[in-house]
């Protein structure tokens, strides 16, 4: 059990309301008595004659608070002539207010290196473009660190889709972390190794699709354990030419 210590602050609110027609003169100290907890307090209160006209009612507001075993003046108000004035508290925060979602502000990336399967998976890819006569892509950390974010998101949040709840949409994210690009697209994969991974990819017209799009010029997979697959596969594509 955590035993927290709080220190209590007690806050005392004196008004006055006071006729003295005919008064003037310098600031001068008024003794008030008052009770708390069964015990007597003596205050000095301050006033200053001089604000108070004459056949008129004038209002003082004092604010004391307790601290270090002594009451010290904290703030007071000036003279208010023929009124007084309500004591207002601290509205309390509305409830259940709805929070923003932090902005995302571009970072550099942490990885620095693909994993085995990554990297495998990688060389299935090119392999197939170098068979359709098409350049190889290549690769970019900036794009690995957002699919492998991706990737965990899904496992983490227990969803399988291109719009995340985190990150928004792959365009989302690329724009959120300063990646610039032409062109832009994102394959999503669920199976317990690299080789099953790519054959459904490749057996699925729209992800062949990306994975043979010659507008594409840079890639990032992004490969994490874990999932009702066995590993989640992410990868971003973007063209920059």
């Amino acid at each position: 059990m955590q035993h927290i210590h709080k220190k209590i602050t007690a806050v005392l609110l004196l008004v006055f309301v006071m006729a003295l027609p005919g008064v003037a003169g310098a600031a001068t100290y008024y003794n008030v008595k008052f009770t708390i907890n069964g015990q007597t307090e003596t205050l000095r209160v301050p006033i200053d004659l001089n604000s108070i006209a004459e056949d008129s009612t004038t209002t003082f507001r004092f604010v004391y608070t307790y601290k270090d075993g002594k009451w010290i003046l904290t703030s007071k108000r000036g003279s208010f002539p023929g009124k007084t004035e309500p004591v207002k508290t601290p509205s309390a925060p509305p409830a259940n207010k709805p929070s923003e979602p932090p902005k995302q502000t571009p970072s550099v990336p942490e990885v620095k290196s693909l994993s085995a399967d990554e990297n495998k998976m990688l060389e299935l890819m090119n392999a197939e473009r170098k068979k359709a006569g098409l350049k190889p892509l290549e690769n970019d950390m900036r794009l690995v660190d957002l699919s492998r974010k991706k990737s965990k998101d899904m496992i983490d949040k227990n969803y399988f889709g291109h719009t995340s709840p985190t990150y928004g949409t792959p365009f989302d994210a690329l724009k959120n972390n300063g990646i610039t690009y032409r062109y832009a697209g994102e394959n999503l994969a669920g199976a317990p190794t690299v080789e099953r991974a790519h054959t459904g990819l490749m057996n699925s017209p729209g992800h062949r699709a990306n994975i043979l799009n010659p507008n594409f010029t840079h890639i990032g997979i992004g490969i994490v354990d874990g999932g009702p697959y066995g590993k989640m596969y992410t990868q971003t594509f973007i063209g920059i030419k």
